[in-house]
């Protein structure tokens, strides 16, 4: 099970750098004028990063509130590319909100990590 999540999590590292190269070849094209492609690009880049930082996540032995840390990173990532996808609405505003929630907890977490540091070490 840990080697198909590897495999998966590197199978979609590709793919969302792939996306990014389209994305960047869009801007160069169309001259940084936004289209749907544009949109879509981008979106699938975040869905992609996203769900290859889940599997690689899944397939780590770390203790379990750092997975779940990484999986809700992840997640972010997940939503923020889905929500392109979706009609304004309150789906989006909620996946926005969600997103944003997510950002905020999980970097407020490394800085209180941080912060408690006696040693000011950046390990």
């Amino acid at each position: 099970m840990i080697n198909l999540l590897r495999w998966l999590s590197a199978i979609a590292f590709i793919c969302a750098l792939a996306s990014l190269v389209l994305l960047i070849s869009l801007d160069v094209v169309d001259r940084l004028r936004p289209g749907l492609l544009h949109q879509q690009a981008g979106a699938l880049s975040l869905m992609l990063i996203g769900a290859s930082y889940i599997c690689l996540q899944l397939s780590l032995k770390r203790p379990w509130v750092e997975i779940c840390k990484g999986c809700l990173l992840g997640l972010a990532f997940l939503l923020w590319g889905a929500e392109q996808f979706v009609p304004s609405g309150a789906w989006v505003t909620m996946m926005d909100s969600a997103v944003v929630t997510i950002f905020v907890v999980d970097l407020s977490v490394i800085i209180l990590e941080r912060l408690r540091r006696k040693d000011n070490e950046t390990s």
